[in-house]
């Protein structure tokens, strides 16, 4: 039984808010919580973020987390072409690992879990040996999309903010061998307050009303529901793995 906690980092909802508190803010508290329970993460880092903030890929790397790609940009890969999407992937790879101290970066996430068909070809010419881009409940042929030797963890999507999303996880933790669970700095501060105060740069009817899964059950409400599932899953002895761990076993 395995677990992987796994942290896209990227602007506060692209191209909505375009901001930077839950990097600024939400970051150093989700490091708190895996300090806590002595668990590592991984850390999929936009490239522009990584420039804009380098110190914290290095924090999380000296905390011995994964630091691993999302990109250059956020922007939906599946709507560029192969040499676009690669050169974008490519910059974020080489962003990160000439930031990161010792960390040679093997993982990628597509931005909002929305990879291009060729995708895998991407990543065996550039060298990664995993990715996490199809959630688990899409229905594709990874063998047909995958012919080379790419590891694929598929993140669950379940939500943690869903009503039943945390007595949902803890059924799919005790029986399942792997579960990769995917979060973003966001979350773990107040986006209802955010959006609000914001309102100037949002058209809150069409951001906020009408899409309450970006804000609902964020903050506190979010960080107690993560402390316990990390407090289940030790309880039924869980092992917390990074996905690099998974390929080097």
């Amino acid at each position: 039984m395995r677990l992987a906690l796994t942290f896209d980092i990227e602007r506060d909802l692209p191209n909505v808010l375009d901001t930077y508190y839950g990097i600024e803010t939400g970051l150093q508290k989700i490091l708190d919580i895996l300090d806590m329970y002595d668990i590592r993460g991984t850390f999929f880092f936009t490239g522009n973020i990584a420039n804009k903030f380098p110190n914290y890929v290095r924090l999380v790397e000296r905390k011995s987390h994964e630091v691993a790609c999302h990109s250059l940009n956020h922007r939906r890969l599946n709507q560029l072409n192969l040499n676009e999407c690669q050169e974008m992937i490519s910059v974020n790879k080489k962003i990160l690992e000439e930031i990161c101290l010792s960390s040679k970066v093997i993982g990628f996430r597509a931005p909002y879990l929305k990879p291009p068909d060729f995708l895998f070809t991407i990543l065996h010419n550039l060298g990664f040996e995993y990715d996490s881009s199809f959630k688990s409940n899409r229905k594709v042929d990874l063998n047909i999309l995958n012919p080379y030797p790419i590891r694929e963890f598929q993140p669950l999507d379940i939500s943690l903010r869903m009503p039943s999303g945390l007595s949902i996880l803890k059924r799919r933790i005790l029986k399942s061998e792997l579960v990769v669970l995917y979060y973003h700095p966001l979350e773990i501060i107040d986006a209802k307050n955010l959006m609000l105060t914001q309102r100037s740069r949002l058209n809150l009817f069409r951001d906020y009303l009408l899409r309450p899964d970006r804000w609902i059950k964020t903050g506190e409400t979010f960080i107690t529901r993560m402390n316990k599932l990390i407090k289940f899953a030790l309880s039924k002895k869980a092992e917390f793995v990074t996905l690099k761990d998974l390929i080097n076993d």
